[in-house]
């Protein structure tokens, strides 16, 4: 990617803990939890705007010719559009002060994806006078890597009431009334979209958004992992890890909520999404590869689908048909039942999996409805099964670690790898430079220097993992005083998918040459993974290329240092 995300991650000091007038902290590292900060996007100055719907609708609401998204090239079409800088916050305010800026803004949206046509609401609170919402599509356009194609008129700004809490399961929610309604436009192509929410002080602050279209030309799906941001998210006070209010700091909530905004200090409310998502979405559109996009809400949804509709074997949820790959992200860890099983769906058509991360389908977790029935709105995950309430009813559900009993299903079954630690910085070593991943890629003395960072995967139990299971990477580290190694595996599964981990959550923060600092380490990340993608874009990828058995000639014991 060369120097064209620097301005990604140039500014430094995001946390995920810490929120807009509620106490502030600092997540300790844990064993499942980032032991770095989430950094936020600026450099580029954006100042806030007060362009009303009249004066932006001509401009964004055309349509070339050839550039609908059911014929393929889209992408490429919708890269040519004018792109810009706007999209980012460049405030120097640290992360704990952030509740304090002069008309400081937050919000949330009641929907994680929405369709062309759907109405999105948004909540906003603030203490300017006014604010009015900017929409950008995220993706390549020449290195800018937002287009806008919408902007609010100014809307009269309001404080709105302080979080709710549930005294069962410590769950915080924003008991808000809407704001602003936004209509998906027949020109918001498919893609990860930033709502950049701007006071009239100046203030300003994200919300995301995926906008899904089923029928539009896609080898690829990438997956937007807005649960594994939800269960860090600290608004108001509690995550699923800690709370940060005063006393107990392991009082965490058992359930949380998307009725809720992601802090200011969580990426000015961006929350992973320019970090671990971000720079691999850039690198795909800059190739022209065209690809759809989900959450892995939408996921969860289309597995109730498919359990609803009496016919399991059939031809399947819709944001499956016609697709070669579903690639995750950094960071995706939390993973229900369903989520689960469309996963393993896909993998049993030929679909291609790719693991661009580490710490994936850790944890098992349920997503139920809020207090107005709307689905999907509350996260629940109780980590120990005695503590669970469902435990009993139904084991399946149970909230604990997948490879924990009740559940028994190791992550590397799927996965072909399973997390092992945290707070991990390490090189990592190429094994098998002959795998086709690696074509055409400099591999200097065949390390990868300080790749294995944040949070590694290693090869797990032998009983549960692929049998063909290829390591290219095999990798010493430490982390909390333990010895281990990290892997990097591929395998082709019977049904002719290919499956692919890193074992890393820096893989996909490496592509951004700057803000990594280390341009051979880019450039060598950056065609390991153009090779993946154009690979898995093009069909089922463990046909053509098999792998090849080593996973028994490494190591897979976790030692004291």
């Amino acid at each position: 990617m060369g120097t064209t995300l620097a301005a990604l991650a140039s500014c430094t000091g995001d946390e995920r803990p810490s929120t807009v007038g509620e106490p502030t902290g600092t997540a300790p590292p844990t064993p499942d939890a980032p032991s770095t900060t989430p950094v936020t996007a600026s450099t580029t100055p954006a100042a806030a705007s007060t362009s009303t719907v009249a004066t932006t609708a001509a401009a964004t609401t055309t349509t070339e010719p050839g550039s609908a998204v059911t014929t393929s090239g889209w992408v490429i079409r919708e890269n040519r559009r004018p792109g810009t800088d706007a999209w980012r916050i460049t405030d120097p305010t640290g992360p704990r002060q952030r509740w304090q800026i002069d008309g400081a803004i937050e919000g949330f949206a009641d929907s994680t994806s929405a369709r062309v046509g759907d109405t999105v609401r948004l909540y906003v609170s603030t203490s300017a006078g006014s604010w009015h919402v900017e929409v950008y599509r995220m993706g390549w356009y020449g290195g800018s890597l937002g287009r806008q194609l919408w902007v609010s008129d100014e809307r009269p700004g309001a404080t709105q009431s302080a979080a709710q809490i549930d005294p069962s399961t410590r769950m915080h929610h924003a008991p808000w009334v809407p704001s602003i309604e936004l209509t998906v436009a027949d020109d918001w192509a498919p893609g990860s979209y930033l709502l950049k929410l701007v006071s009239s002080s100046g203030a300003a602050s994200y919300v995301p958004l995926t906008v899904r279209q089923d029928d539009a030309v896609g080898g690829l799906v990438l997956v937007n992992a807005v649960t594994t941001w939800q269960a860090y998210n600290p608004w108001s006070g509690r995550s699923l890890y800690e709370s940060f209010l005063p006393g107990n700091k392991a009082a965490r909530s058992l359930v949380v909520s998307f009725d809720r905004p992601y802090a200011l200090s969580y990426a000015w409310g961006a929350a992973d999404f320019l970090t671990h998502e971000l720079p691999l979405i850039a690198l795909i559109e800059q190739l022209g590869l065209d690809v759809v996009y989900v959450t892995d809400v939408d996921l969860h949804t289309a597995g109730v689908d498919v359990a609803d509709s009496g016919d399991p074997g059939g031809e399947g949820p819709a944001l499956l048909r016609g697709r070669t790959a579903l690639l995750t992200t950094g960071h995706d860890e939390y993973y229900s039942l369903e989520m689960r099983d469309m996963l393993e769906r896909a993998r049993a058509q030929g679909i291609n999996l790719a693991f661009f991360g580490a710490n994936a389908v850790y944890r098992s977790i349920r997503l139920e409805p809020n207090a107005r029935g709307e689905p999907a709105r509350q996260m629940a995950n109780y980590r120990k099964a005695d503590a669970d309430p469902l435990t009993e009813i139904d084991p399946s559900r149970s909230t604990v670690q997948w490879r924990n009993p009740p559940l028994r299903r190791p992550e590397n079954e799927l996965i072909g790898v399973q997390y092992v630690a945290a707070g991990v910085v390490a090189d990592m070593v190429i094994v098998r430079p002959e795998n086709w991943m690696f074509a055409g890629v400099t591999l200097a003395g065949r390390r990868l220097d300080n790749l294995v960072a944040i949070e590694a995967d290693a090869l797990g139990p032998r009983s549960s993992e692929p049998p063909n299971l290829e390591v290219v990477a095999s990798s010493p580290a430490t982390a909390a005083g333990r010895r281990f190694h990290h892997a990097m595996t591929y395998y082709a599964h019977p049904s002719g998918a290919g499956v692919v981990a890193t074992g890393t959550i820096a893989w996909i923060m490496a592509l951004d040459a700057e803000s990594w600092g280390d341009l051979d380490v880019t450039t060598a990340v950056t065609g390991i993974t153009t090779n993946i993608v154009r690979a898995f874009a093009a069909g089922p990828c463990g046909t053509a290329h098999p792998s090849v058995a080593n996973a028994g000639r490494y190591p897979r014991t976790i030692s004291s240092a």
